[in-house]
């Protein structure tokens, strides 16, 4: 598969509009407002979905009519970018597995270029790391919706530890792009970055990485 067509693939990782209710409420937005509330104040695991709608004061179902998931409304809510991780890692499943550290660069830029460079995950980093309980639940939201997922597409052997080496590469190029701006970085096309960043994050997932003491958890690797 061409880089061409991985980026045809991973386009849709981007950002997608819902309609809103009939009515004078803009109830897509209340919503949104009551998970930022409680988001901010709560860990990604101490949030449900049923305590958003009743700080909204919305039937819970209007909840999953807006939102795919609790992860969507977390990076929409914090971030203003509407993504869903289950969506875009499904969509990996349809690159070769050659092909997946360019295309998971590829679905990273796809989600924050498109929201705007505006200092958007700049917003999001500084909130995230403005007190312990907020950093905790950003790093529950990477682990357990990002790093689990990605842990699936490395492999088995030490398949934690490749996930976690994956995670901090793509971060490190999300810093020098979107908070520092830093060039040539922060202005190449995508393509040209999975090019450039791809065969490093293939090389956490499949290569062969150095022995040593293993920071595994993953029940693949165990027995």
């Amino acid at each position: 598969m061409s880089a061409r067509e991985v980026i045809a693939v991973t386009e849709a990782a981007g950002p997608r509009r819902r309609g809103r209710r009939p009515g004078a409420r803009d109830t897509r937005q209340e919503i949104v407002d009551a998970a930022r509330e409680l988001f901010s104040t709560l860990p990604f695991d101490g949030v449900s979905l049923r305590a958003i709608a009743r700080r909204a004061d919305v039937d819970p179902a209007l909840v999953h009519h807006y939102f795919s998931g609790k992860a969507e409304l977390f990076l929409t809510a914090t971030a203003d970018v509407s993504a869903d991780p289950v969506a875009v890692f499904g969509m990996l499943d349809a690159i070769p597995a050659h092909r997946q550290g360019a295309a998971l660069v590829l679905a990273f830029t796809a989600v924050w270029d498109a929201a705007g460079r505006t200092g958007r995950f700049t917003e999001f980093a500084t909130t995230m790391l403005a007190t312990p309980e907020l950093t905790a639940g950003a790093r529950e939201f990477i682990t357990e919706q990002i790093g689990e997922r990605v842990s699936r597409l490395a492999d088995p052997d030490e398949r934690t530890l490749r996930a976690t080496l994956v995670l901090s590469q793509m971060l490190g190029m999300a810093m020098m792009r979107y908070a520092l701006n830093m060039e040539p970085v922060a202005s190449m096309t995508r393509s040209r970055l999975a090019d450039l960043y791809g065969p490093t994050l293939q090389h956490y997932l499949s290569g062969r990485l150095s022995p040593g003491e293993r920071w595994n958890s993953s029940p693949s690797s165990q027995g």
